[in-house]
């Protein structure tokens, strides 16, 4: 008998999903997915034939000229089992390629997760979409900080450190807002983004219905002087032990304290409390998607190592 059934279902209910090995990333679970786009999306798995859940799964859509696995999200491609077999890695690609081939288009794209989110299977992955013909169209810079019990202070740079005890000494305050007003959130970061000229990678009303639709996944923390905003970012809870630093945006008001580095240390604190072992920065880039190196400086300054996020392509 196969070790592995493999099974395509286009926009499948919960109640039909094969349920995943492990406490996946939550950009991969069907209530997010149903989310992108136009919610048309296919999920291709390979269900265990011993424990009847899937090891291995990979969502994508059919857009106008490609086949792209996500539609609107920070990463889809392939999520796997640590102990999936190679030859199941091998095959589950295949069956990927035959099946984004019946859609008619060019392409086929897949946004890895950052390497640092599971080291081994990023590697492996990377080393069989080269051997069955995907080139490699971006590869970008993504930083992170590993949570440890060391405190945020001693690991970041003396100018940074200056400018967070500028932030305490002014008494400002780090808090998660955990009943957030989303009107006032979505234009807080809608505003300060266009006072900056950087542009919004989601539109504000797809904004406010995620963090409506998801408010135990997308956490609000900010930074307040009083009763202002000096700082604010939205996070998501990716895995248990991974939150995505999102949608980070502060008030020119408060550009001499930069209150962004108290909101990071904020969040360090907060990882450690809930047990997560990695806080994602992201990527450092420009409105025109190039590397911005003055963001990745300021990254580097509080501590954070990078790890490849990489953009594979197929010719179909």
């Amino acid at each position: 008998m196969e070790s592995h059934r493999f099974l395509l279902q286009h926009n499948p209910h919960h109640v039909a999903t094969p349920k995943f090995h492990q406490d996946g990333f939550f950009f991969n679970e069907i209530d997010p997915l149903g989310q992108q786009a136009d919610g048309h999306f296919y999920l291709l798995t390979a269900v265990n034939q011993l424990t009847q859940q899937a090891d291995i799964r990979c969502a994508f859509f059919s857009q106008r000229n490609q086949v792209i696995s996500p539609a609107e999200a920070p990463f889809g491609s392939i999520e796997f089992a640590e102990t999936l077999p190679d030859s199941v890695l091998d095959q589950f690609l295949e069956v990927l390629l035959s099946s984004a081939r019946l859609f008619k288009k060019p392409t086929l794209r897949l946004v890895n997760y950052p390497d640092c989110y599971a080291p081994q299977q990023a590697n492996r992955l990377t080393a069989k979409l080269f051997r069955h013909g995907f080139r490699l169209v971006a590869s970008h810079k993504n930083a992170y900080l590993p949570i440890s019990n060391r405190p945020f202070e001693q690991a970041i740079q003396p100018q940074e450190r200056r400018r967070l005890r500028a932030c305490q000494r002014a008494n400002f305050h780090f808090h998660h807002w955990v009943n957030p007003v989303l009107a006032d959130v979505v234009n807080f970061i809608t505003d300060t983004r266009k006072t900056l000229g950087h542009r919004l990678t989601l539109s504000p009303e797809r904004l406010a219905k995620l963090l409506d639709t998801f408010p135990d996944k997308f956490l609000v923390f900010c930074v307040t002087d009083g009763s202002k905003l000096a700082a604010l970012a939205i996070t998501v809870h990716v895995r248990h032990d991974i939150l995505y630093y999102f949608m980070p945006a502060s008030n020119p008001d408060y550009r001499t304290f930069s209150p962004m580095v108290m909101l990071v240390n904020g969040l360090f604190t907060y990882c450690q409390q809930h047990k997560i072992q990695l806080l994602d920065l992201g990527v450092s880039l420009d409105n025109f998607h190039n590397p911005k190196p003055s963001l990745m400086r300021f990254k580097r300054n509080l501590g954070a190592s990078e790890s490849p996020k990489l953009i594979f392509e197929k010719t179909l």
